[in-house]
């Protein structure tokens, strides 16, 4: 069986979901995973260089008609999983399985409408400009269009309560993310880590917390925070000049071990916001496989997946927060085995192979279904 996985942009951190998928559905299939990619920025940074994942360049309307006319012929799996209700993924999915009768899963890890709120949209044009593939308002029509779908995914249950569809976490690789595997002082080393660091592993932005984790951060003595980010984009403005922060650059996804193992606390914290509601932190998994003391914050499915191997504090809760990071650094034995459970968790439940096999069943389900016939040209 041939799977194709739509990204709607390979260039940014959304290609990571679309990756994590493929590599499930590579478990049981030949798959490719296929995207578009700004020529300006490349593929995104931490996204590996894999001979199964096929670009084409990102252009703004009107020139992105050539652009989906090219996924549209690259799209030639018998199953398409189309990550996002984006008009480079979804979009790109309904048309082609129109054409072939193939059937599309559409893939959610995020309420992308809120990401975009339509309260916002006149105060901000770019955000709905229609030239634009990613453009809010096809959002918005595509998240409208999610039942045209033969199945959905989704990567929480607040998700699957608004759209129903299968349960799919993001899961992680327990062969690469293996504790047993980095050796952890030459990995502080590497990095310049120096008395106790806890890491944000995650893209910074607005719903993830990161102002209450630094305030929580800076008042325990001694401790950084570091933060992987973007050149000169991820908090580099004078706010956050006060904070100790080591801020370092985003890394290729097989240096995520080391760069998880060399910190002493893993810190997730979201907002009370309406899109951390909907989302679950990838990154949250491969720490859990790499056995490393957790703290985030209960938003979201984060309570559920770190019961009993992780610590949980309400969000946007300075001192709280600060408590428990507190606690985690000052009692070792207590953190190492708090990791401990948590590798035991991922090695459970949350395994790429966990996940294929939840994928599989998805597949399964489209595939045993009477397909429709391809639509052939009538000739004059």
């Amino acid at each position: 069986m041939k799977i194709t996985v739509l990204s709607h942009n390979l260039s940014t951190n959304a290609a990571m979901r679309a990756y994590r998928v493929a590599l499930a559905a590579r478990q049981f299939a030949d798959v490719t995973l296929l995207g578009p990619v700004e020529e300006s920025r490349g593929l995104w940074p931490a996204l590996p260089a894999e001979p199964w994942i096929a670009s084409v360049t990102e252009r703004r309307l009107p020139k992105f008609a050539k652009s989906f006319l090219e996924l549209i012929a690259a799209a030639d799996g018998d199953v398409l999983i189309a990550v996002k209700p984006q008009l480079a993924s979804f979009g790109v999915a309904l048309v082609a399985a129109e054409r072939r009768g193939a059937p599309v899963v559409l893939d959610m890890d995020d309420l992308d409408v809120a990401l975009a709120p339509r309260e916002e949209w006149e105060a901000n044009p770019e955000m709905a400009d229609p030239s634009r593939p990613s453009s809010a308002i096809y959002v918005s029509l595509l998240t409208r269009a999610a039942g045209a779908a033969s199945a959905i995914t989704v990567s929480s249950t607040a998700l699957r309560r608004r759209f129903g569809g299968t349960l799919l976490p993001h899961g992680s690789s327990i062969e690469m993310f293996n504790p047993a595997a980095v050796d952890r002082d030459d990995a502080r080393a590497e990095l310049g880590f120096e008395g106790p660091i806890v890491l944000f592993p995650g893209t910074p932005r607005a719903h993830k917390g990161l102002e209450t984790l630094a305030r929580a951060v800076a008042s325990i003595p001694g401790a950084r925070l570091a933060v992987t980010c973007r050149p000169d984009k991820d908090l580099a403005g004078p706010e956050w000049r006060n904070f100790p922060l080591i801020r370092i650059p985003l890394v290729p996804y097989d240096s995520m071990p080391r760069l998880l193992a060399a910190a002493d606390v893993v810190a997730i914290p979201q907002s009370d916001s309406e899109p951390a509601a909907y989302q679950m932190p990838m990154k949250i998994y491969d720490a859990m496989a790499m056995g490393r003391p957790i703290v985030a914050s209960s938003v979201s499915d984060l309570p559920l997946v770190l019961h009993g191997c992780g610590r949980v504090v309400p969000p946007d809760d300075v001192p709280a927060l600060a408590t428990v990071i507190s606690e985690l650094l000052s009692d070792r034995d207590a953190a190492f085995a708090l990791g401990q459970r948590a590798r035991a968790r991922s090695l459970q439940s949350y395994s790429t192979e966990r996940v294929a096999e939840t994928l599989e069943g998805v597949v399964e389900s489209v595939t045993s279904r009477p397909r429709r016939p391809e639509r052939r040209e009538v000739s004059s």
